[in-house]
C-alpha cells in the first residue's frame, strides 16, 4: 500500500480507546503501540471531542516518528 505521499506504507497496529467520562466532563483516551519491543503507551483527556482527537492523531504521529 502506498501512502499519499507514495511512499510505501508499513502498516502498524495500535490500539486506541476514547470514553467520555461524565463524571469529569472529559473526553478521555489511550492509545497502546504493543507491536515494539517494549510496550508504549500514552494518554490524555480534553474536555472538547474534537480537540482530544486531534490530540491523538498528533500523538499517532509522534509515535510513528519514533
Amino acid at each position: 500500500m502506498r501512502g499519499v505521499d507514495g511512499d510505501l506504507l508499513t502498516i502498524l497496529s495500535m490500539k486506541i480507546n476514547l470514553w467520555y467520562c461524565g463524571s469529569m466532563k472529559q473526553w478521555r483516551w489511550t492509545l497502546i503501540d504493543d507491536h515494539r519491543p517494549v510496550v508504549k503507551m500514552e494518554s490524555g483527556q480534553r474536555s472538547d471531542l474534537r480537540v482530544a482527537m486531534n490530540d491523538i492523531a498528533d500523538t499517532v504521529e509522534f509515535m510513528l516518528s519514533q
